[in-house]
């Protein structure tokens, strides 16, 4: 399923939008309503007040009358103005808001219109709420200290809910129209945003498949850098592997052609020959040659699959590595019987440790296969495995004509050979001992046996856990 970041954000950021939007309208007509109801109490009382000090004790009859007049043109008025704000006409809107005066003894000196269908005689001083024919009113009664007069102002609460509505209608409507300006600026904004995954893209789409350089990160969002930095780093192994697969090319080809020339010019002399007892000799030699190139071969796919890159190791366990000596003794013991060496394995048991049993296997058995090629008839290998307070320690100890001190160091070198030694080999073996005990946190040194003869090599294994 493909993915847009930028769709995903847009709807998800639009669907926030709407929902905090939503709450806050929904919260602010809540909260409007409240102040509408307050405000409105505030309008009733200082509508009463006003009205109160009007009310003074030089009245007579007919300035009660005078007053009458003016409050029965109020409908009149309030029908203008309504009009000028509304499409539809109101109707009964003189009948949402009533002002009563009554005197002492409960009788109506002056009221607004319709008030006979209203009754507010016995509500108490200040704010109230009264039902009348199933409508709800807000009342607000006073007294006046001049001739003990008692005036009453009402209001439907019809009024009220409506305003209230109206400022959340006003809300909804601001919101509907700012919703497409917001998916649009929101749409140009990630956009923006997304420009550092568009350059990192072109950049890699245009590269040639032989262009391995990193990406430069200077520009890059900071939240996609750990990606391009794998990214980067996948390049960097991509170019190692490539130049390990040249590598190993070029050392198949170096350290073959120098053999199977000689193969061919053994072949091609063994067929010409008509003595048998010198072309079973030549074929002889031909099969030597092919251990060798078969030795050769071997020893480079082994260098080849360990990598410099590989920081873990796979299939890790925990094994017996003195039992694994003693197996790889065993598989190559014959080739010392025919060198008539004595190879004595002195291990505890068990040394239990943790790693890959097959390379720890490659890296015993080529200890012992140098020690083999290298020592002299009649000679002594001696492989002892210890159990250390913090590891393991493998030593291999030969006397054979071992290695000056000057040249420890570079016998690590793969297809070094020390000059002078006629024993067969292609140079690899310490490269890739060297390498597994790497990859195995180990270290190796290389020094002289207590009897001042031979090759004394240690490996030690620090003690690892499988969790």
């Amino acid at each position: 399923m493909i993915v847009s970041i930028r769709k995903f954000l847009l709807i998800n950021l639009l669907l926030a939008i709407t929902i905090t939007t939503s709450s806050t309208a929904l919260g602010d007509y809540y909260i409007d309503e409240q102040d509408v109801q307050s405000h409105l109490d505030m309008l009733l009382s200082h509508t009463a007040f006003a009205f109160s000090g009007l009310l003074t004790a030089q009245l007579d009859k007919n300035d009660f009358n005078q007053i009458q007049k003016g409050l029965d043109k109020i409908p009149g008025l309030m029908q203008k103005v309504l009009s000028k704000d509304n499409d539809k006409k109101q109707e009964n809107d003189e009948t949402r808001y009533q002002l009563q005066v009554l005197d002492s003894q409960g009788r109506l000196l002056l009221h607004t219109a319709n008030v006979n269908e209203l009754a507010f005689n016995n509500q108490p001083l200040g704010f109230s709420d009264k039902i009348i024919g199933g409508t709800t009113w807000r009342v607000f009664v006073i007294k006046n200290s001049y001739g003990d007069l008692k005036i009453v102002v009402a209001e439907k609460y019809d009024l009220r809910t409506e305003l209230a509505r109206r400022i959340t209608q006003d809300d909804i409507y601001i919101m509907l129209l700012i919703y497409p300006l917001s998916g649009l600026l929101i749409w140009f904004i990630i956009g923006r945003g997304l420009g550092g995954i568009r350059a990192v893209t072109n950049e890699v789409a245009h590269r040639a498949p032989t262009r391995l350089e990193p990406v430069g990160i200077e520009a890059v969002p900071v939240e996609i850098k750990p990606l391009v930095e794998e990214l980067n780093h996948l390049f960097l192994r991509l170019q190692e592997a490539f130049e390990r697969e040249k590598r190993f090319a070029g050392d198949a080809a170096h350290e073959l052609r120098t053999p199977l020339a000689a193969l061919k010019t053994q072949a091609q002399v063994a067929l010409k020959t008509v003595d048998i007892v010198e072309q079973r000799k030549l074929l002889q030699n031909v099969v030597i040659g092919v251990d060798c190139c078969a030795h050769v071969v071997q020893q480079l796919l082994i260098l080849s699959r360990l990598v410099p890159e590989a920081s873990e190791l796979e299939d890790v366990t925990e094994f017996d590595l003195s039992k694994l000596a003693a197996e790889i003794i065993a598989q190559i013991g014959h080739i010392a019987l025919e060198k008539d060496l004595d190879i004595e394995l002195i291990a505890e048991k068990p040394a239990l440790m943790v790693g890959n049993p097959t390379a720890i296997g490659v890296l015993v058995r080529n200890l012992v296969d140098n020690a083999i090629r290298y020592t002299p008839e009649k000679g002594a290998i001696d492989v002892l495995v210890e159990n250390k307070k913090d590891g393991i320690l493998l030593t291999v100890v030969d006397n054979g004509p071992g290695i000056p001190p000057e040249l420890h160091d570079r016998v690590f070198e793969r297809f070094y050979r020390i000059l002078g030694h006629k024993s067969p080999g292609c140079g690899l073996g310490l490269a890739i001992v060297q390498r597994i005990a790497k990859l195995h946190d180990a270290r190796v040194s290389i020094g002289t046996p207590a009897s001042g003869q031979g090759l004394k090599i240690e490996i030690f294994f620090p003690s690892k856990s499988l969790h």
